[in-house]
């Protein structure tokens, strides 16, 4: 068992390092590679190629192109493109700027898109290039500084291009612009200015059903770079009621990297909101320097805070249908005091049938206000029984394919537990899964809040996705950390498993729960039952400082759908959280239009009562 999985370790090692070469690990711009079609074949050969800083004559292990100038200085430099296939591949090298992704990603753009910065600053030895197979080429380039650039960063980069043609399904050519790229970081002599803004922060207020109870918020905001430093920030939200009660915030991750004069959108989630009607949003962000930058001076905090209207609508209902009742009740008790003692009750039928109706409209109501409470409570109550039979969180709870991830047991590994791995598995990985932490002592992982265990991620989802050759990520992806008895024992001693869920494009929520296996289970080395392996995802690529994956346990991948793994039931957590808008509006309109029902009865009651009294005296006349 041990020799065989150290022969597919040692393989996808190989295919790896294969992936990679010549590049410095961690640069996965700098030394990037893809797989790509080469033109003309009609989409069935394929081939590799990538880039790297170079010397004049080999390339260095430099991780990107990174300089310090005056305006008016010139660099002279060096870039080598490799071939990784057979056959020779004709490419295009171009200059271009570089821009901050919406989701706070690094790209630059594409050929035809003008530069006016760094891109239009690089002179290039050869723009088109033709590389022999397994070789590879060294392109000279120069960077002039204008005499008017101004001081601070500008960012840019060197593209390898190629062309290709591919047919649809329904047999059309497709023209395909496959791109790797090399940064270049310039910082221009002059007066740094590292500052950040926060614009258009802006909250939504999402109701609940139940009247005592709390509903939910979405934050959104805009972190820009008003500086001519690029930086990283640290982000915080929070938020408060008007009895300085706090909800849970999350989804507002930290930026690496944002470019001078770009900007990225952020979005949070609040939940456990008081609607107490006017609520308080707080958002900080910390500018730091971004990995490898020097120590800028203390940079400024940026605050923001914003009131937003949490309205409790169902609260409201009740006290309306409150108020109906008690008018009916006093006129009820007029029309008795009216008639005297011992007359007989002479109310028509209508004004009976009205009062029956006023009262079916309250015992409703009442039924309304009882159905809505049970929504939370059952989750409270599903959350507490994922709590009590263990499991693994993912956190955040919801963020994007390109953002660090941490995996949280709700409980430690057992005592004689010496190591941990934990793999990935889902449509798309490996049917065994793909390894996401190696085998790795159980002291390298901090104790996370409650006595579990937390094992920060290396990389993204989409980096490990790159690794297994797909670029689309969906349904339900599980995460199994196994707790083994030492380095080369892979008796697991205890499972922790959890899963996440992409709901939209790049998105995904913490998934659900799933109970822990009881010690003595099958080890990561043992194979389960057989099932149908699910199709992979289309598209290609590899970056350079990915994670190797490995082969692991075999187990039931999530299927495409995204209904989740088999055997793995939803909890009434996660239908609740489904349910939640549809039967807060459905349960809020109906209360208010009962409760306004109920009012209307009484105060036609007391009107006709006034009318009664009114024409008393006549009669008696």
């Amino acid at each position: 068992m041990i020799t065989t999985s150290a022969r597919r370790m040692a393989a996808v090692l190989a295919a790896c390092l294969l992936a990679v070469l010549p590049a410095a690990a961690g640069a996965a711009s700098a030394a990037a590679t893809v797989v790509a079609t080469r033109p003309g074949d009609g989409g069935q050969g394929r081939t590799t190629f990538g880039v790297q800083p170079s010397a004049a004559k080999k390339p260095d292990a430099r991780p990107h192109f990174s300089y310090g100038a005056t305006p008016g200085a010139a660099v002279k430099d060096h870039i080598a493109v490799f071939n990784y296939g057979k056959e020779p591949l004709t490419l295009r090298v171009y200059a271009g700027d570089a821009f901050t992704t919406a989701d706070g990603g690094f790209d630059l753009f594409a050929a035809h898109h003008r530069s006016t910065d760094v891109g239009s600053w690089v002179k290039l030895g050869k723009n088109l290039l033709s590389v022999p197979g397994r070789s590879h080429v060294v392109v000279p380039f120069t960077l002039t500084v204008p005499r008017n650039a101004t001081p601070g960063d500008h960012t840019g980069g060197i593209v390898a291009s190629l062309s290709a043609v591919r047919s649809d399904k329904k047999g059309s050519k497709v023209a395909v612009d496959q791109r790797v790229g090399a940064r270049i970081y310039l910082r221009v002599a002059g007066e740094l200015r590292p500052r950040l803004t926060v614009e258009g922060l802006h909250t939504s207020y999402h109701g609940t059903a139940n009247p005592f109870g709390t509903g939910s918020a979405t934050v959104t905001y805009t972190v820009r770079n008003t500086g001519n430093v690029r930086l990283a920030a640290h982000q915080a939200v929070r938020m408060r009621d008007l009895f300085g009660g706090k909800a849970t915030v999350f989804g507002a991750h930290d930026i690496a990297e944002l470019l001078p004069g770009d900007a990225v959108k952020v979005t949070a989630s609040a939940t456990g909101v008081l609607p107490a009607v006017r609520d308080t949003t707080v958002v900080t962000v910390d500018p730091r320097p971004v990995r490898g930058d020097i120590k800028h001076r203390v940079l400024p905090r940026v605050t923001r805070v914003e009131d937003f209207w949490a309205v409790p609508w169902a609260l409201l209902a009740l006290l309306l249908v409150a108020a109906g009742a008690l008018t009916l009740l006093l006129v009820r008790r007029r029309r008795r005091r009216g008639a005297g003692p011992g007359a007989p009750d002479q109310r028509p039928a209508a004004a009976r049938s009205k009062q029956a109706v006023g009262l079916a409209a309250i015992l409703l109501t009442a039924g309304t206000v009882v159905a809505g409470a049970p929504a939370d409570a059952q989750a409270a109550e599903a959350g507490g029984l994922a709590a009590e039979a263990g499991g693994l969180a993912v956190s955040p709870a919801r963020g994007s394919d390109t953002q660090p991830i941490t995996l949280r047991a709700v409980a430690p590994c057992p005592a004689r537990t010496s190591n941990v791995i934990a793999r990935v598995r889902g449509a798309g990985f490996p049917r065994d899964g793909q390894i996401v932490v190696g085998n790795a002592p159980l002291a390298t992982y901090p104790e996370a809040p409650g006595g579990g265990l937390s094992i920060p991620l290396t990389y993204t989802m989409r980096d490990y996705a790159s690794t297994a050759g797909f670029t689309t990520l969906r349904g339900t992806y599980s995460f199994t950390v196994s707790c083994l008895r030492g380095a080369f024992d892979l008796t697991s001693l205890r499972d922790f498993t959890g899963s996440l869920r992409f709901t939209a494009k790049d998105a995904y929520q913490d998934g659900t729960r799933v109970a822990v296996k009881a010690p003595g289970a099958k080890t990561p080395g043992q194979s389960e039952q057989p099932v149908p392996p699910d199709v992979s995802g289309g598209g290609t690529g590899a970056g350079a400082g990915s994670p190797a994956g490995g082969a692991g346990a075999a187990a039931p991948s999530a299927p495409a759908n995204g209904s989740g793994t088999p055997g793995t039931p939803v909890t009434a957590a996660d239908a609740a959280a489904g349910d939640s808008n549809t039967s807060f509006i459905a349960w809020s309109v109906g209360g208010f239009a009962v409760g306004l029902l109920a009012l209307l009865t009484g105060v036609v009651h007391w009107a006709r009562g006034r009318r009664t009294r009114a024409a008393e005296p006549a009669a008696s006349d």
